[in-house]
């Protein structure tokens, strides 16, 4: 009997030491399965997308907050990163940054490694402004044959405008409204959203401008990612539309976007 026992407990003992060494591997394996998966999917998700904005461009502002609303509704953290107009952009040329807030359609053109978020972000709106007490009553391109003209160095839109006529540039906004209170110039152009916010904090002036229609200028922004981030698209898109279809913004002032895949104004 006690042969018998001591037989049965070996037995008993070598089948599990058996299985031990059968399935002693298991645990291993899922580890490693484990460790892919941390370095996928999970990680990418929690990764922090690092958005350049110029923070004197009032449009770069509105639409700062604007990505913010889009990457949260994209399940996606964000960062903001302020920089000069030009470095801006540059920046997600060469992948410094993950994004750009906002320009115009065609850069990718211009820049492969660009990738643009086709649903638009935010209208860039320019105007023609003049004191209430001008005569002028509506705008027109060829008043710029006519009438004394200020606009602000290096807003491309006016640049355009521009070309081929003469007028008074300046620095920023303030020495803009100056010229035009002291009668140097008699109408500017600007961006809307920039005069708004001038004249905001210049509530005296508010009262003494007028905005001419019909608008300068009203094109659509994008959002821009890097060519390493172009996997973000689909998802930016998509919650992009789900916003615009929400009314989150309440405006819609182009006539239409530069791509189908946009929402209608």
């Amino acid at each position: 009997m006690t042969q018998v026992s001591f037989m049965s407990f070996q037995s008993s003992r070598g089948g599990r030491t058996g299985n031990f060494r059968k399935w002693k591997g298991l645990p291993l394996s899922l580890l490693a399965l484990a460790l892919l998966l941390c370095m996928g999917a999970p990680c990418a998700a929690q990764k922090t997308y690092r958005i350049s904005y110029s923070p004197e461009a009032e449009i770069h502002v509105l639409a700062q907050q604007r990505i913010k609303d889009v990457y949260e509704r994209a399940g996606l953290a964000v960062e903001f990163v302020p920089m000069p107009h030009k470095r801006s952009i540059h920046s997600v040329v060469d992948g410094t940054v993950d994004g750009e807030a906002g320009r115009i359609a065609g850069l990718e053109n211009k820049y492969p490694s660009l990738h643009r978020v086709k649903v638009k972000l935010i209208d860039l709106i320019g105007a023609a402004y003049v004191m209430e007490d001008s005569p002028l009553t509506r705008y027109s391109e060829e008043l710029l044959d006519t009438v004394r003209v200020g606009a602000i160095f290096g807003v491309q839109w006016s640049k355009n405008e521009l070309d081929g006529h003469s007028a008074e540039i300046v620095g920023d906004y303030y020495q803009l409204f100056g010229m035009l209170v002291e009668k140097r110039v008699d109408m500017v152009l600007g961006n809307t959203l920039s005069i708004e916010a001038v004249l905001r904090k210049e509530e005296n002036r508010r009262h003494h401008l007028r905005k001419l229609k019909p608008l300068v200028f009203c094109e659509p922004l994008y959002h821009y990612v890097n060519e390493k981030n172009a996997h973000l698209v689909p998802l930016l898109e998509k919650a992009l539309r789900e916003l615009w279809e929400e009314d989150r913004w309440g405006e819609r002032f182009c006539v239409q976007d530069k791509t189908d895949s946009a929402p209608k104004n």
